[in-house]
């Protein structure tokens, strides 16, 4: 079981703006005036040595049928905070999307094989449901 999937199943996220994978991977992302952008690549289990607090409790908030799976959305502790993730059948994690300043992602939608969620402040994320890492633009 990696990191997040740990941390998933206990209901909680690393404060880390990041898109985090269940296989491992994890990417810190930025939002800006184009998007959801990837930062670089690092690695959740020396975050969380460091500062093993730096955790947020989540509420799934909402849920749709994707294809093969579910996608969620909902909130940290914390009113600004939110995120959006991808399950497969067994509602287990694929893929998730935290954002500490975007406050709670509630609105879902599929369109063809990609997922946009939209949060209470009105950010628009559209990321493919499978593979979106590879969707992003490198930061700079």
């Amino acid at each position: 079981m990696s990191d997040i999937t740990a941390l998933w199943s206990s209901a909680r996220l690393p404060i880390e703006d990041g898109l985090y994978f269940a296989d491992g991977r994890s990417y810190a992302v930025e939002v800006d005036e184009r998007g959801l952008r990837l930062v670089e690549s690092f690695d959740l289990g020396d975050l969380l040595a460091e500062d093993p607090e730096r955790l947020t409790s989540i509420d799934i908030t909402g849920e749709i049928r994707v294809p093969d799976g579910y996608a969620c959305a909902g909130e940290g502790a914390h009113g600004s905070e939110g995120f959006f993730a991808r399950l497969d059948e067994d509602h287990s994690l694929i893929w998730v999307c935290y954002l500490s300043a975007s406050n709670p992602f509630g609105e879902l939608t599929v369109k063809a094989s990609t997922l946009t969620a939209i949060s209470t402040s009105g950010l628009s994320i559209t990321l493919p449901l499978d593979d979106p890492d590879k969707a992003l633009p490198a930061g700079n």
